[in-house]
């Protein structure tokens, strides 16, 4: 006998609204693992097969992608993994260089101490996500420690501005959080130093210095973009490796 499908639940008996958040973690992770590597595209049939789930979560995944900058919906043609162009680094670095200034000197002077603990909470997660080697965990708790500092900036149009522009770099982080194509031994030093940056911005912060903590931002961008440049140097495709920035 045949049971009667539990209400708000899918073929597969998971329920819609969980459902449609695991394809979004799913598809979410091998994009930023790049298993699903930048244009490629993204066939809906494939997915529900893989992921287990039907079409409807997986184009509410798709939709929650293309909105965090992760995914290019195609009208009447699917949807591609955004793309990493080259060519628009250096606008980018510029952005997150100016977004992170902005918000880390207005937190300086408008945060509520209440807020502190936030951000030493998500900076403790990447220590912890350091010490393991864990690429997926450092990369989220990097983005979520200053997204943490922007939501203490008192400016909520710019804080939104630089999420949008986190989520658009965690690929751009993995570089820098990992040597998984560079076979680099200088990992553990970068990660000393952001630990170390990390917890000199948050003093910075408590203590109001605004100008102090616009100076570490921007080392901290530097620190990032310099970082990015010299991993992505050392990647080859093909045997040819990829250009340095000027």
């Amino acid at each position: 006998m045949i049971q009667p499908r539990a209400k708000g639940a899918t073929a597969n008996g998971i329920p819609k609204g969980k459902s449609s958040l695991r394809a979004y973690e799913m598809i979410r992770q091998r994009i930023l693992r790049l298993e699903l590597p930048p244009g490629a595209d993204l066939d809906e049939s494939t997915l529900v097969k893989e992921l287990g789930v039907s079409r409807t979560p997986v184009r509410e995944a798709l939709i929650r992608l293309s909105a965090e900058g992760l995914v290019v919906l195609l009208p009447n043609r699917g949807a591609r993994v955004a793309s990493i162009e080259i060519n628009n680094m250096r606008q980018y670095f510029e952005a997150i260089d100016l977004c992170q200034r902005a918000v880390t000197r207005w937190a300086a002077v408008r945060h509520d101490p209440g807020q502190l603990s936030m951000i030493e909470d998500h900076a403790g997660t990447f220590e912890e996500a350091a010490a393991r080697g864990d690429a997926d965990a450092m990369i989220e708790a990097n983005k979520n420690f200053h997204v943490a500092i922007a939501q203490c900036c008192g400016n909520s149009y710019v804080a939104a501005t630089y999420e949008r522009l986190l989520t658009e770099g965690l690929r751009v982080s993995r570089v820098a959080f990992s040597d998984d194509h560079t076979g680099d031994d200088s990992l553990a030093d970068h990660l000393k130093r952001v630990i170390d940056e990390h917890r000199r911005m948050i003093d910075l912060i408590a203590a109001g210095d605004a100008d102090g903590a616009e100076a570490l931002a921007r080392d901290h961008a530097r620190l990032g973009r310099e970082r990015t440049i010299y991993n992505l140097s050392r990647m080859e495709s093909g045997g040819v490796a990829i250009a340095t920035f000027d």
